[in-house]
């Protein structure tokens, strides 16, 4: 067999440091959407809508009148028994 000579080669560099920032970000938005949901709660925000339940909801819908339907379906028609044939089927 011919044996091609080697074109390219793949190195990998291992430096054991892998950066890991990503857990660091997401406990700084966790505490972050933290505290602002507990400076709209402590601040009374979540709680002014329950204070408002006087709604006055007036609606002048006109009368429909509807003319009664009639549905007139005809009825199946009238199946006509098979002839008696024996166990061949003649």
């Amino acid at each position: 067999m011919d044996e091609q000579p080697v074109e390219r080669e793949t190195v990998v560099v291992d430096t054991g440091s892998r950066g890991g920032g990503g857990g660091a970000i997401a406990a700084i938005l966790v505490i972050l959407v933290l505290g602002i949901l507990a400076f709209l709660f402590f601040g009374g925000y979540f709680g002014h809508g329950a204070n408002k339940g006087d709604v006055n909801v007036n609606l002048n819908l006109p009368q429909v009148n509807l003319p009664p339907i009639h549905v007139d379906s005809p009825s199946p028609p009238q199946q006509q028994p098979a002839p008696a044939t024996n166990q061949s089927g003649k």
